[in-house]
């Protein structure tokens, strides 16, 4: 089903240089991608699977005009084409996906083979939700997909020293171009091919086509070739322009640093053919410091989007920030002079910004639809008037979402350099979070087919992140280094638009974003005694045994059932500690490095259960439950009967993991050989990433499918690099 290696390549090419009038660079990158999944033979004439490649090429000029004007082009492009199966209607995109990653995932081996020797595909008809994956693949014909973006970029810098010492002016205008295309390549009798597939039930072996005559000629069945080329077709295209004009001034008066920004910038952007979305912004910025000592900034912003109404269409943010480099004050000189402390400088700012992620377009305005002319009873027949119905009612009132950040850090190093890092304490205060119609709390008795959006979130984000770098020369010029840093970062919902009379488990309220609930597993039942005094479920009550879980009837109404008994419990999917070092080792041309990269504080669903479907496939998630010592970490897997809730838990991992992410051995030449032949230096190197990981979770995954985890996912690659760097 799937390769053990697969290959990828990538060559990249940079070129600079220039004259007093005119300096370039000249960059090209192409990178190909392997893929792990094994190409079967279809017998069609073409070869189906994945593929990606991808070119890019960038220019840039830079024209000394004259000796106080600059003027800079930047040409840049991309060329990215992906091969994946062909999907057709009814069985396109992420079901595609799931339904092979279900089979790869679910299908145990000894059900059916992938071929049989005769060439005939594999399949099992007692079961309808599990593909044979890499018939899919192979038989599915193929769409190369294709995005091209072109960027272009003029920038004109003029020192205005004339006016005003410091004074410099610069305006850009830069535009965006992106064009996708789709439908290029091979279709399968437009997904209506018909496969040769055979079977063999368990109870007799005897091997079974599943289609023997066609009953529209009763001849015997052959598998057609039936595919045929299609053209591509531009599905996708997108349009950005986007301008701005600057003023910068900055002078220093004896010890006294001064700086003025002002910036105006407008970005024009539509796709397809719908109507230009506009964002404006009018940003100006002053710092000041005294002898590199003292520090303080001051910024504004007067931002518009079309997104509002013309009421709530402009809003002013603003922010300032001071800092304080107390290894400058007299009182720390005995400390630098004998290199126990090199730097100290505490900071902090506090300032606001906006957001207008306000979903739909015109939802300040009210929008209408026309309905189906009404049937007229006496005449039988339609009424000559064409009917409407408001689709979307005004939300005038929406505005900017607005964040207050505050940081409070210090930045350090000490021991000649040995030793430096940084401290941040941060803090971000939510309101006015657009909510969406949809996800509003409303009466059942509302009148209106559509509920308008509003501004009615609050959230509240705070944590720390800690830095320490470390570096060292020996005296014979070994180098050790390190990096190390530490980040937690928690989320509460402050506010949402919860139903006032919903219990406090049952609200979003008081909760981090994507909190995740289940129902809550109380051990195993072990005897009688427990089984009979258990709660009674809403479901499958009959079907309880000795063995299952004791599900907490978590509101104590004496009925465990859908809507009351689910309850918050673990992290949500985004992790609330993270853990980061990397430490290296260089010397007289060799290098070494490696990355060690966790995370706890996250919980990962990943529900792959034993036995479904009557399948004999097991997964190796947890010690079954023993009768023997009444002891077990999941519930013993049913052949036949299901029982609802029974799971609790038990497929919520922790989804903590330690990994080693990155390990790199180089050995670069600078002298000797290497300059004989006209070159600077030649590097030759070797890496690998994801070299193995520490987890309780089942398999190797960072994150949860699009189809939750029991879907399958692709799984996370060890990759490694052989490669050569060489400058002229």
């Amino acid at each position: 089903m799937f390769k053990s290696t697969a290959f990828s390549y990538n060559t990249n090419l940079n070129i600079s240089g220039g004259t007093k009038f005119v300096k370039y660079f000249v960059s090209f990158d192409y990178q190909n991608e392997g893929d792990m999944t094994r190409i079967w033979d279809n017998r069609q004439g073409y070869e189906g699977g994945y593929a990606y490649n991808r070119l890019n090429v960038r220019s840039n000029l830079d024209f000394q005009i004259t000796k106080t004007t600059q003027f800079k082009v930047n040409l840049a492009g991309s060329n990215a084409q992906q091969k994946t199966p062909r999907y057709y209607y009814g069985n396109s995109g992420e079901f595609f996906q799931q339904q092979n990653w279900a089979g790869a995932y679910g299908m145990p081996p000894n059900v059916f083979p992938v071929q049989f020797s005769d060439n005939s595909w594999g399949y099992y008809p007692l079961v309808s939700n599990m593909a044979n994956s890499p018939m899919n693949v192979a038989m599915s014909g193929y769409e190369l997909k294709t995005i091209t973006r072109i960027f272009t970029d003029f920038a004109l810098e003029q020192n205005l020293d004339f006016i005003t010492k410091g004074l410099i002016a610069r305006g850009t205008i830069s535009w965006d171009n992106q064009f996708n295309e789709g439908s290029r390549g091979i279709d399968q009798a437009g997904g209506g091919h018909k496969s040769k597939r055979m079977y063999m039930l368990p109870e007799d072996g005897i091997l079974r086509p599943e289609t023997q005559i066609y009953t529209n000629t009763g001849f015997d069945f052959y598998e057609k070739v039936d595919w045929s080329t299609q053209a591509g077709s531009v599905n996708y295209t997108n349009r950005a322009t986007e301008m701005s004009l600057q003023l910068f001034w900055g002078r220093q008066f004896g010890k006294h640093n001064v700086t003025l920004m002002g910036n105006w910038k407008r970005r024009i952007q539509a796709g397809n053919a719908e109507l230009e979305n506009r964002r404006e912004d009018w940003v100006f910025r002053t710092t000041y410091d005294y002898n590199s000592k003292y520090f303080a900034e001051f910024n504004g912003a007067y931002n518009g989007s079309q997104k509002f109404s013309p009421d709530n269409r402009f809003a002013f943010f603003c922010s300032g920030a001071a800092g304080w480099m107390v290894s400058e004050e007299p009182f720390m000189k005995k400390l630098k002079e004998k290199r126990i402390i090199d730097m100290f400088k505490i900071r902090g700012s506090i300032g606001e910004i906006g957001d207008d992620n306000a979903g739909a377009r015109w939802a300040y305005m009210n929008q209408w639809a026309t309905i189906n002319k009404v049937h007229m009873t006496l005449t039988d027949g339609e009424s000559p008037f064409q009917g409407y119905r408001e689709s979307v009612i005004a939300a005038p009132d929406l505005k900017w979402a607005t964040v207050l950040k505050k940081n409070l850090g210090f930045d350090y190093a000490f021991l000649g350099g040995m030793f430096a890092g940084s401290f941040d304490w941060f803090r971000d205060d939510r309101k006015d979070i657009f909510v969406s119609g949809g996800n509003r709390s409303v009466p059942s008795y509302y009148g209106a087919r559509t509920v308008p959006d509003i501004n009615k979130g609050e959230m509240k984000n705070a944590g720390f992140e800690f830095e320490i770098r470390f570096n060292k020369v020996l005296k014979n010029g070994m180098r050790f280094w390190a990096n190390c840093n530490y980040t937690y970062a928690h989320n509460e919902i402050k506010l949402k638009d919860d139903p006032k009379l919903l219990p406090g488990y049952r609200r979003a309220q008081g909760y981090s974003q994507g909190q995740y609930t289940s129902f809550i597993d109380n051990g195993f039942l072990k005897t009688y005694d427990e089984l009979y005094s258990t709660p009674a479920r809403e479901k499958d009550d009959t079907q309880v045994m000795i063995g299952d879980h004791y599900i907490v009837d978590f509101n104590a109404d004496g009925v465990v059932d859908e809507t009351y008994d689910q309850a918050p419990i673990g992290y949500t999917g985004n992790p609330e500690h993270t853990y980061n070092a990397t430490i290296g080792w260089e010397w007289k041309g060799w290098s070494w490095f490696a990355q060690f990269y966790g995370v706890t504080g996250v919980t990962r669903d990943v529900g792959i259960t034993s036995f479904n479907n009557k399948l004999l496939t097991v997964y190796d998630n947890g010690d079954w439950w023993s009768p023997t010592t009444g002891n077990g970490e999941v519930v013993v897997p049913r052949f036949t009967t299901q029982v609802a809730y029974n799971d609790g838990t038990q497929y919520l991992y922790d989804g903590s993991y330690f990994r080693l992410k990155n390990v790199e051995v180089a050995y670069t030449w600078t002298k000797g050989w290497i300059k004989k032949l006209g070159f600077s230096s030649l590097k030759i190197y070797l890496n690998g990433n994801n070299i193995f990981m520490i987890t309780k979770m089942p398999d190797d995954r960072e994150g949860n499918g699009s189809f939750s985890g029991g879907g399958g996912a692709y799984p996370t690659v060890r990759r490694f690099n052989l490669g050569v760097k060489l400058n002229i």
